[in-house]
């Protein structure tokens, strides 16, 4: 018996890279560097072997995979894709963003994963933005197949809302309720890591001054304004929501959407029993949408290296034995 995967085979070319790179004696100074004169850069580190460090005091490798005109005298070397398989992964999904942003897609970025983002119009609540679209990361799965890479995807449905907590209504039931920072300009490097995540709960609020104090999941509290945190849309948060708020009972319309554009429920409302097999499907539709071929998207890199990313859209299989 087969089973097919939501995962689907990359090839990269070319397989070495030519790409500019730093040195730095250890990674404090590299981070420092990256956060400040290399900023608008995307850049991987790793630690050198002896061979590559040499004689040096030098550690720390910094290679630019992309971002504004290097100066000429920065250093450019050659990486082989099969020993620094994470470039490889990096120009995948760099690939893969540049694509669906380019298609009028929201492309974000987190720790383990990217996503590509696009609203759904038929939300039942005006004050509820709903959007569907992917979650992807890439891999590579066998260091004996050293060039060969795979992506693997999953069908994603967010609810978000739409105003912030300068909605009287929205602040009101705000108190211990988790809530995501989304702010309006730069996020001061402090809060980097939290911009358009969650960040923490809500302590207080503060009317006069349009703020509010948050438990942050680092366990510090941080005094933000109202206007950069939105609640959370967890099933819980909406329920309070449909109750306090829009003063609804019942069956949450606002979840049983997002239950049906995850395809877990069918339109008529019935448990999907073909869910992760629609769900493969729905992805598939979407590549081949952001391509002009039903079995291969072909992208160019989206690097100071040239070449191309070639993702199969045929689904990887796992045969399963007799045994089984």
């Amino acid at each position: 018996m087969a089973l097919y995967l939501n995962s689907f085979p990359v090839d990269v070319t070319p397989t070495e890279a030519s790409l500019p790179y730093l040195d730095y004696p250890d990674w404090q100074s590299s981070t420092s560097a990256k956060k400040t004169k290399f900023n608008q850069f995307a850049a991987w580190r790793y630690e050198m072997s002896q061979e590559e460090r040499g004689d040096g005091q030098n550690m720390i490798r910094m290679v630019l995979l992309k971002g504004p005109q290097v100066s000429a005298e920065i250093s450019r070397g050659t990486f082989d894709l099969g020993r620094f398989w994470r470039i490889g992964c990096l120009f995948i999904e760099d690939a893969v963003s540049a694509q669906f942003a380019k298609l009028g897609f929201a492309v974000e970025h987190s720790k383990f994963e990217r996503f590509v983002l696009r609203p759904y119009s038929g939300t039942p609540d005006d004050r509820i933005e709903l959007a569907t679209g992917l979650s992807f990361s890439a891999r590579r799965p066998f260091r004996e197949d050293r060039y060969r890479f795979a992506l693997s995807f999953q069908w994603v449905v967010r609810a978000m809302f739409r105003d912030s907590l300068t909605n009287d209504s929205l602040a009101r039931i705000a108190l211990g309720m988790p809530v995501i920072y989304k702010p309006a300009g730069a996020s001061p490097p402090e809060l980097l890591e939290f911009t358009n995540r969650y960040i923490g709960r809500v302590r207080s609020i503060d009317p006069a001054s349009a703020s509010a104090v948050v438990m942050c999941k680092d366990d510090e509290p941080r005094t933000l304004p109202l206007g950069n945190l939105r609640l959370e849309s967890s099933p819980a948060v909406i329920r309070l929501y449909e109750q306090a708020v829009r003063l609804r009972t019942g069956p949450s319309q606002i979840l049983r959407t997002v239950q049906q554009l995850k395809m877990s429920f069918t339109k008529d409302n019935r448990r999907n029993v073909s869910a992760l097999r629609d769900r493969l499907d729905k992805i598939r539709a979407v590549l081949q949408q952001a391509g002009s071929s039903r079995d291969q998207l072909i992208l160019p890199l989206a690097s100071f290296q040239t070449g191309s990313v070639s993702i199969g859209l045929n689904p990887s299989e796992a045969v399963l034995g007799d045994s089984w």
